[in-house]
């Protein structure tokens, strides 16, 4: 007899990603948008001041200097994009076949590897970079320049977050649904700092 389209819809496991809850969304917003004052902060007194370059000066920082150390961060943020993707793949299969032995050790294996920290370094030394560089070009007017480094350093700390994230599976705004409560207890995954804040800000 030949199975209809529920009994075949029925005999697949589907284990999905997913975001998590609306206070996680959130946070994926805000913040980076906070991560961003001190950017903001630093330009404003430099411009007020007078601290910063001219227009001719510029000419090697916008043609040289940013395109290739922001290219080094695109490129390594992109690859790690690339390899927390598969690791999220990864991880959904072993819950969708949870009952397959040696599915709980890959799961566990890929849940508590993280981002090296040398990475991390590079990350955050080739972002700051930028954003420094950004807030020392010559701007016309105030808002210009404020949009300019507000836009910058959300975008690299929107990065930072997003990448952090994927180290999370289980506790993130994009996680993997249907994990065992036992792997979770046996991961040890501990929540991020930016977790705890909105946590202990709003509730869940």
């Amino acid at each position: 007899m030949r199975e209809g389209p529920q009994e075949i819809i029925k005999a697949i496991k589907v284990t999905t990603s997913g975001f998590s809850s609306t206070l996680q969304t959130a946070r994926m917003v805000v913040f980076p948008l906070l991560m961003s004052i001190p950017a903001l902060l630093m330009w404003s007194i430099c411009y007020m001041r007078g601290w910063h370059s001219n227009p001719d000066a510029d000419g090697p920082i916008v043609n040289a200097i940013l395109p290739w150390i922001g290219s080094a961060h695109v490129f390594l943020a992109g690859f790690l994009f690339l390899q927390e993707g598969k690791d999220i793949r990864g991880l959904k299969d072993a819950v969708r076949n949870k009952d397959v032995p040696g599915n709980r050790e890959k799961f566990l294996q890929i849940a508590e590897d993280k981002v090296p920290a040398p990475l991390r370094y590079i990350l955050l030394v080739t972002g700051n970079i930028v954003i420094f560089w950004t807030i020392s070009l010559y701007y016309g007017n105030y808002w210009s320049g404020f949009f300019s480094v507000l836009s910058v350093a959300y975008v690299i700390s929107l990065i930072w977050e997003v990448i952090a994230d994927f180290d999370d599976p289980v506790n993130g705004v994009w996680v993997v649904k249907g994990v065992p409560e036992e792997w979770i207890k046996s991961a040890g995954i501990k929540r991020r700092f930016s977790d705890r804040v909105f946590e202990f800000l709003f509730g869940e």
